[in-house]
């Protein structure tokens, strides 16, 4: 058999959910990403434009002139050239640090302005004969957004950031996408699922209708079911129309020869009933009551055909009330001699349902078959009960012998037409046709027949009823 594995895979609501979900995700890590990297644009931007601003409202840098610092540095002030004079003091003699952009790193600066040549013993300055502009820079392994410009006075300076904050930003940005994301596919996919289940729904009530079907129902299948599956319905009932006319037929042709063969045999029987014994050997006498035995064995074959053939080919009864115990003692009257013949006890047990509605004749076919049967099977003195039950929205009319019963293997195979229980080889002659019959019968009546062994030994053929 197909295991659990292999069925997935070929289910169409299986894939149709994976394509779902891979879009979704593809989808979404895609327009992640381009966020990201729209917002390392933006913040680009923004981060170009901060610095050109900043650069702008300066109109007066002459504090970070280098040639006024280079002329202090030749007077011997100050003695550390990295120092400068710190504007605003009165003392000229006093001197800070000159501003680096190594300082975005070293004191953790955010925004860094300094002049464009910084002292010799400066960690990082730019050449004096940069152009004006944005640059781009590597410092202490950090990259670093440069905006180099020109005060009016023509003092050249820069202005610097550090391109890492922006970054952590888009990063977290980026993560908070992703978490928004992974909600997204735990929201999605159980949506995924219930879409898909939904669309199949009409394919699973297709399926339960085809389960719940008869043998015999091959009426065309109905029903809301997605426009995608029309061809195939179509084919379906296409495919049941011509199984319909081929079952017909061959029943016609079988009802048609039962009947032919029937006139015949009566006259044969007839003949060798009123064949003249008289001065016949004890050889001959043997052979002519054969011959009756076989000619009475084709008609109850022939008989048994024409009954099969009328259940199937006929419309459905109405149903009418029934009383149980006036059925049951038909039953047992017309059975009766045979039961005493095999020294068999056949009586009622237990009515529980007096009164029942269903169609009479074809009820009664089933019964005197199930009946038949325990007769020819139950061995002498042996017993045959009839019972009626009440069972939660159904009535249930059994025939329980005290038989051989039947081997578990065959209690299914015992309704097939000319199937007998032993074969050829079984003891107990008949045509096959008992059971077959009281399966079409039932189906007829919307009921179904159950066997089931009894312990010790025995039999319970039951039919069961809507109530």
């Amino acid at each position: 058999m197909e295991g659990r594995k292999g069925s997935l895979i070929r289910s169409l609501r299986f894939k149709l959910c994976l394509f779902l979900c891979a879009t979704g995700v593809i989808f979404t890590g895609v327009m992640c990403l381009r966020s990201y990297y729209s917002s390392l644009s933006a913040a680009g931007t923004y981060m170009d434009a901060e610095l050109s601003q900043i650069a702008s409202v300066i109109v007066d840098y002459r504090f970070l002139n280098p040639g006024r610092l280079q002329g202090q540095m030749r007077l011997g002030m100050p003695k550390h050239p990295s120092l400068m004079p710190r504007r605003g003091m009165r003392d000229s003699g006093s001197f800070g640090p000159v501003p680096s952009l190594a300082d975005l790193f070293t004191r953790h600066q955010k925004i860094m302005i300094a002049p464009l040549l910084s002292g010799p013993d400066a960690q990082f300055f730019l050449p004096p004969d940069a152009e004006d502009g944005f640059y781009t820079l590597l410092i202490h392994d950090e990259r670093v957004r440069a905006y180099v410009a020109t005060a009016r006075n023509g003092t050249r300076f820069v202005v610097a950031r550090p391109v890492g904050l922006f970054e952590d930003m888009a990063r977290r940005a980026l993560v908070s996408e992703f978490l928004e994301f992974a909600f997204f596919i735990l929201l999605f996919v159980p949506v995924a699922v219930f879409v898909s289940t939904l669309t199949f729904s009409g394919v699973r009530r297709l399926a339960k209708q085809i389960y719940s079907r008869r043998e015999s129902d091959l009426s065309p299948l109905t029903g809301p079911v997605p426009s995608e599956l029309d061809p195939l319905i179509g084919s379906l009932n296409r495919l049941f129309k011509r199984t319909f006319e081929s079952i017909q037929n061959e029943r016609r042709f079988i009802a048609d020869a039962a009947h032919e063969m029937r006139t015949p045999l009566t006259a044969l029987s007839l003949k060798a009933q009123n064949f003249d014994t008289r001065g016949l050997s004890e050889s001959q006498s043997q052979k002519l009551e054969g011959l009756k035995t076989a000619i009475k064995k084709q008609q109850e074959l022939t008989e048994g055909l024409l009954t099969l053939a009328r259940s199937q080919s006929r419309a459905p009864e109405a149903p009418e009330r029934v009383n149980v115990k006036e059925l049951f003692v038909e039953i047992i009257e017309s059975l009766g001699d045979l039961a005493d013949a095999h020294d068999l006890d056949l009586g009622i047990e237990e009515l529980e349902v007096e009164e029942l509605s269903a169609p009479r004749q074809e009820l009664k076919t089933v019964l005197m078959n199930l009946c038949a049967n325990a007769v020819k099977y139950t061995p002498e003195g042996g017993q045959i009960d009839l019972i009626s039950k009440r069972v939660p929205e159904s009535v249930v009319l059994t025939v329980a012998d005290t038989g051989p019963g039947i081997p578990e293997a065959e209690l299914k195979k015992v309704f097939e037409p000319f199937y007998r229980v032993g074969g050829d080889t079984a003891k107990i002659q008949g045509t096959g046709l008992g059971l077959a019959i009281v399966r079409q019968c039932a189906d007829n009546m919307g009921a179904r027949v159950e066997f089931k062994n009894r312990k010790p030994h025995g039999l319970e053929a039951s039919i069961i009823l809507r109530g």
